[in-house]
């Protein structure tokens, strides 16, 4: 080799040394490599927007995740560390694709990726070392955490830049995956009814395309729920998808990405939606969700939503019959019992029960109709709220207790208020008394909240998720219902020889019925301790003394001074109900059966549980739940009960909806139901199973066999 040979060498060397820019070796961890790439071979200074990026590749079938994972995951990450008078953006991120495993969605990339990063450089440099600490998740059937240093060494210069040719087409690609910006489009959303609906106008798009939203926020939208989407050249296109069990509150912007699918072109856009009103997008076929066969127990599609209407009302109809027999509304069903007989003391007694039992029945029915009136409007209005939602608030479950002890008084003798106001006593004989049975239609639907009996459960979930006048519609046939037998009573004169004869009986039947209301205000003091604490409960007895005070001074009132003082007494134990006291607490302070082996309910648990193949039992509860109480003592901690749960090796979980969570309620809605209870019994290797709201040990362990 000549003299002149043996210098070319080394200076065609350095040569390419100037041109190509140097880079560190990509890295390989765990099903995953990655890599720190520019666009240019140099980096220009000043204001120019230099771009660099992460590749990530993950081996096939592996991938990686987008900003928002979606049900879990975590998204990948870059640390930089960088010289004085460089700037690094953060990463403009491409558009994601679905990944599902089980019963989760995630959002994120299972073929090689390249995560852009804008860069900026200052004048006076020559040369610029930029180094990263990038982090990732790379997940299949199990997820194993990696992370690099990457590092890139590039020359500066006011010269412009050219493109370096290994990684042109790549850098190409990725900018074409980036979300296109939307200024002239207008785009809102409404959360109506547990839904989230989005709507754009101002673009044109095919009508057979398939459209995909991917939302930033990831306690939006249920991930894994069905996108129903309706395209309009006319009205643009509107898209529904379920909330997330972990919705709070609506955001005032929603930002996220929607890709338009044409064919195999791939178009993604940018979404920055304002709240509005937006109509849901109709769904085309029968929602998943498991309901209940009150005599079997078994799954049915009866809460689907294009079950039959006839069907529901006939549910509604015998549900709000068998809610007669539910422990909560005893009390006030004695106290009707005592208003028919009273009516029915006279020479005009068929009219007399044929009145009582009409204005009866309007309270029921208006009451029901009035509570599903106020529970949709909350709930249109982004509220995750669902049956005995009132039992929620701390300041409702003490005006109901003090209403509860009141009546007790009153039918112990301590007070008086009224036969025309109560619908009770001997005093009706004379006096027709509608008042009284109307508002005693009002309070059997107000103690009826704790309870859902066999056959609502459907008829509800079902109604929460119709047009305003079915959903009405099917709370009235629920209220006649509640209201049917003492209806019977009052239009068939020939039942009413079945009563018992009035006589002096009825007084000391009426003052026996004063302790079963006595008892629904120790249980209502017990489910307001469990909303608040000591203090709430000491700050409601406190009011309940002043309520027995109030009613002592009205009773001996002969002038109206006293009858003013007796009402401010009343005015004031009303005004504990603002007390900070008497307010929720969080619901991480809620308690949850802990000592038992029970342990708190999640989405994310449940799932993980069934995907290991393990057998779990959840249990929907509330303190103010009846049902639940019962079924609690009765069923769940029978012998037998137990003894399956550890041979089978059961996972509990419970889900309290003692205050309310809008989660609980999500899941609620997802199984057809409007309230609790609700259990859900999962084999190893089988789908959840709905169980009755009436559990018997042999129900519970059959389930598990």
């Amino acid at each position: 080799m000549s003299f002149r040979h043996f210098l070319l060498v080394p200076l065609l060397t350095l040569a390419g040394f100037a041109l190509d820019p140097a880079q560190a070796a990509p890295v390989q961890t765990d099903n995953a490599e990655a890599e720190l790439i520019a666009e240019n071979l140099s980096l220009r200074p000043g204001e120019y927007e230099n771009w660099v990026a992460l590749r990530l590749r993950p081996d096939p079938g592996w991938h990686v995740y987008w900003q928002n994972p979606g049900d879990s995951g975590i998204p990948t990450s870059l640390k930089w560390n960088l010289p004085k008078g460089v700037e690094a953006g953060p990463i403009v991120w491409p558009y994601p694709h679905r990944e599902s495993l089980g019963e989760l969605t995630n959002y994120g990339y299972g073929e090689e990726t390249l995560h852009l990063v804008p860069v900026r450089v200052a004048r006076g440099a020559d040369q610029v070392e930029l180094a990263a600490r990038a982090a990732w998740l790379v997940c299949k059937d199990i997820c194993i955490p990696g992370e690099a240093n990457v590092s890139l060494s590039l020359p500066v210069s006011d010269a412009d830049p050219q493109p370096d040719p290994s990684w042109r087409g790549a850098f190409d690609k990725a900018r074409a995956q980036i979300p296109r910006p939307t200024a002239d489009w207008d785009m809102h959303y409404g959360v109506v009814a547990g839904e989230f609906s989005l709507s754009v106008q101002g673009a044109q798009f095919p009508q057979q395309a398939r459209v995909e939203f991917f939302p930033q926020p990831n306690d939006l939208v249920a991930h894994a729920a069905e996108q129903r989407v309706a395209i309009d050249p006319a009205n643009g296109l509107r898209l529904t998808q379920r909330l997330s069990d972990y919705f709070v509150e609506a955001p005032d912007t929603v930002r996220g990405v929607l890709v338009v699918y044409d064919g195999d072109k791939a178009r993604p856009f940018e979404v920055q939606a304002r709240p509005g009103v937006v109509a849901a997008v109709p769904s085309t076929r029968p929602e998943m969700r498991a309901a209940v066969d009150p005599s079997h127990g078994a799954r049915t599609g009866a809460a689907s939503a294009d079950a039959s209407l006839p069907a529901m009302l006939l549910f509604a109809l015998v549900g709000g019959l068998i809610l007669n027999l539910m422990p909560c509304v005893f009390p006030v069903l004695a106290m009707k019992s005592l208003s028919l007989l009273g009516a029915g003391d006279g020479g005009d007694a068929p009219a007399g029960h044929r009145r009582h039992a009409l204005v009866y029945t309007a309270g029921v029915v208006i009451s029901f109709v009035a509570v599903a009136a106020v529970l949709m409007g909350l709930r249109a209005g982004g509220a995750a709220l669902g049956w005995g939602f009132q039992l929620q608030s701390p300041g409702f479950v003490f005006a109901l207790t003090a209403l509860m002890f009141a009546m007790g008084l009153s039918l112990s003798g301590v007070a008086h208020f009224g036969a025309s106001w109560m619908g009770l006593g001997q005093g009706l004989a004379s006096r027709p008394g509608l008042a009284g049975s109307f508002f005693t239609g009002v309070l059997a639907v107000v103690v009826a909240s704790p309870c859902t009996a066999p056959f609502m459960a459907p008829a509800l979930g079902f109604a929460l998720g119709q047009p305003g006048a079915v959903a009405l519609l099917v709370f009235a046939v629920l209220g006649l219902g509640l209201a049917l037998p003492f209806l019977l009573i009052g239009v068939v004169p020939g039942l009413a020889r079945w009563l018992p004869r009035p006589g002096a009986w009825m007084e000391s039947f009426k003052q026996l019925m004063a302790f079963p209301m006595y008892l629904t205000a120790v249980w209502l003091l017990w489910v307001l301790g469990g909303l608040t604490d000591r203090d709430g409960m000491a700050l409601a007895l406190i009011g309940l003394v002043l309520v027995a005070l109030a009613l002592w001074l009205w009773g001996r009132a002969r002038s109206g001074v006293l009858q003013g003082l007796a009402m401010a007494v009343l005015i004031l134990a009303g005004l504990l109900a603002l007390h900070p006291a008497l307010r929720a607490r969080p619901a991480s302070a809620m308690p949850v059966r802990a000592a038992e082996g029970w342990e708190p309910y999640s989405d994310a648990r449940f799932a993980a549980l069934r995907a290991e193949g393990r057998s779990v039992f959840v249990d929907f509860t509330a303190d103010w739940c009846l049902t639940c109480k019962l079924n609690e003592r009765g069923a769940l901690r029978a012998d037998s009960v137990r003894e399956t749960f550890h041979k089978r090796n059961v996972v509990l979980m419970v889900g309290d909806w003692t205050r309310a969570d809008p989660a609980i309620t999500a899941v609620l809605d997802r199984y057809g139901r409007s309230g609790v209870p609700l259990y859900l019994a999962s084999r190893a290797g089988a789908e959840p199973q709905v169980l009755p709201q009436v559990l018997t040990p042999d129900i519970i362990t059959t389930a598990f066999e």
